[in-house]
C-alpha cells in the first residue's frame, strides 16, 4: 500500500520529508534546494512538493510564526478590489455604448441597402 492509501502514513510524509532534507543537509554539506531535488527524485514527485512539505513543517515546529509577514492588509486588497470593479464597470459601460453606437450604424445602413434594392428593382422594370 503507498504512503497516499494509508491516511495514518499521509500524515507523516511531511515529517519524513523534514528529516529527511534536514539529514542532508547537515551530513552532506549541500543546501536545501539540492536536498529537496535529490529527495524528489527518490520519492518520484516534484522539488516543489517536497520544498512545500518541509516548510509546512517548519513553519508547525516554529510555532506557526512565519519569518516574513505574508499577505497584504486587508484594507489594501479592498482599496485593490474596489479599482479593479470600478475601472471593469467603466470599461463595460463603454462596450456598451460602443455596442449600441454599433447597432444604430448596422440599422442605418440596413435602411440604405434596402433603399438601395429598391432602385435596383426601378432601373430593372
Amino acid at each position: 500500500m503507498s504512503d497516499t492509501e494509508n491516511p495514518a502514513a499521509r500524515g507523516k510524509i511531511g515529517e519524513q520529508i523534514y528529516a529527511q532534507v534536514n539529514a542532508l543537509v547537515g551530513a552532506e554539506e549541500i543546501t536545501r534546494t539540492q536536498a529537496f531535488q535529490r529527495i524528489a527524485e527518490e520519492r518520484g514527485s516534484r522539488a516543489g512538493t517536497v520544498a512545500a512539505n518541509y516548510y509546512r513543517i517548519a513553519r508547525i515546529k516554529d510555532g506557526g510564526r512565519s519569518s516574513r509577514p505574508r499577505g497584504r492588509k486587508a484594507a489594501a486588497r479592498t482599496a485593490d478590489t474596489d479599482a479593479v470593479i470600478a475601472r471593469a464597470t467603466e470599461s463595460i459601460n463603454e462596450l456598451t455604448a460602443l455596442v449600441r453606437s454599433q447597432r444604430r450604424e448596422l440599422d442605418r445602413l440596413s435602411e440604405k441597402v434596402a433603399q438601395i434594392d429598391k432602385l435596383r428593382a426601378l432601373l430593372a422594370n
